[in-house]
């Protein structure tokens, strides 16, 4: 194993940060032929600890506002589908069609999307 330089400890730390969980200590270990140790070592400072809470904060706004760009894509697309099956939901009874719209509003919910099956424009 050989000896970081503090350039190589800074990259490790950058490399971490921006990483979307992909990036592993055990492959950061092996790019810079350490132990795991020895990078568990170099994250477990607290300023690293709050760059990765800053960089998860980060990506979770950033997804929630391409979400929320995306609300009105969804709300045309579900309503052609409305529309195109307009037929087919008359003849069918309450009782499937209140499951069939249980099952969508549950998709949605797993994928945190109910917000925006459900949202006026």
């Amino acid at each position: 194993m050989s000896k970081l330089t503090d350039r190589q400890r800074k990259q490790i730390v950058a490399e971490y940060v921006a990483g979307d969980g992909s990036i592993t200590q055990r492959t950061l270990a092996a790019k810079y032929h350490v132990s795991q140790k020895t990078v568990s070592k170099i994250l477990s400072d607290e300023n690293v600890s709050q760059k990765v809470s800053d960089k998860k904060a980060e990506n979770t706004m950033s997804m929630l506002a391409y979400l929320d760009s995306q609300t009105g894509l969804v709300q045309d697309i579900i309503g052609k589908i409305l529309v195109s099956a307009n037929e087919d939901v008359e003849n069918v009874p309450l009782r499937d069609g209140t499951g069939a719209l249980k099952i969508l509003a549950d998709l949605f919910a797993d994928k945190g999307l109910r917000a925006l099956l459900f949202c006026k424009r």
